[in-house]
């Protein structure tokens, strides 16, 4: 990779932080830091290094923006920013390349979750990156090298469906875990005593596929327990239990 002078960063959230950190840890300075909440800004400042601009202008010189802001903000910011440098996004659901820009546009998408102070691995995260032209994506190809073992160009619509399926592999998995917390507590059990067969379950995936690895009463069609089950859940809970069985069911007759 050609040496990156200027990278400034707009946002200041989850994903601003880990990738600045990355970048950082990467040997890749992150010179600004824009965002409308001037506070949140400060703070990611002073974790980064980086210098906070009042005003998008102020970022005018960046060899590259990275803009870590929500999706339904970046309709009105990529083009913002592409008029004073080169600009991507890091949403995994967005065409950026659909924008009206001045300078080159992209995306730059670590699939990954970030939540707070979390530490996050870069090495292992895979990194999906679409340029406007070639010299951009020599660019993020470039730095994607620096952070991971593994970037990908791909285009907007092979990446609307990566985050289909990691909506249902994480954000779903998640909020099961959360009912399953909600029911624990409400029975006065330790979350604790699940932390192996949380483990056990990603350590199968090694070598199966979730087809393969699937245990419990709907796999078996055990009728029985799933009746005891659905008697001990409060009726939101059983009417979604319900619908999971049935469809594991179906998955397996």
């Amino acid at each position: 990779m050609s040496e990156v002078p200027s990278i400034s960063i707009a946002g200041a959230g989850n994903v601003a932080f880990h990738l600045g950190k990355a970048l950082i840890s990467a040997g890749i300075k992150v010179d600004r830091i824009f965002n409308r909440d001037s506070e949140k800004a400060l703070l990611l400042s002073e974790k980064l290094g980086a210098e906070v601009v009042e005003k998008p202008e102020e970022l005018e010189g960046s060899s590259l923006i990275i803009c870590c802001i929500s999706d339904a903000a970046l309709a009105e910011w990529i083009p913002k920013l592409s008029k004073i440098a080169p600009t991507v996004t890091t949403s995994g659901t967005i065409d950026a390349l659909a924008f009206d820009h001045k300078h080159d546009i992209g995306v730059f998408y670590p699939m990954q979750t970030f939540s707070g102070t979390v530490p996050a691995d870069f090495s292992n995260i895979p990194i999906f990156i679409e340029a406007s032209s070639n010299s951009l994506r020599n660019l993020l190809t470039g730095i994607g090298d620096k952070l991971s073992s593994s970037v990908t160009e791909l285009s907007a619509e092979k990446r609307g469906e990566l985050h289909v399926a990691a909506v249902f592999i994480n954000n779903f998995t998640n909020h099961m875990v959360d009912l399953g917390q909600q029911f624990l507590e409400k029975h006065h059990l330790p979350f604790d005593y699940f932390r192996p067969l949380l483990e056990q379950t990603v350590a199968k995936l090694a070598d199966k596929t979730a087809y393969e690895a699937q245990t419990g009463p709907a796999r078996r069609n055990d009728t029985v327990t799933i009746e005891k089950h659905l008697a001990a859940l409060e009726p939101e809970q059983r009417e979604l239990y319900l619908l999971i069985s049935n469809s594991i069911q179906k998955r397996y007759s």
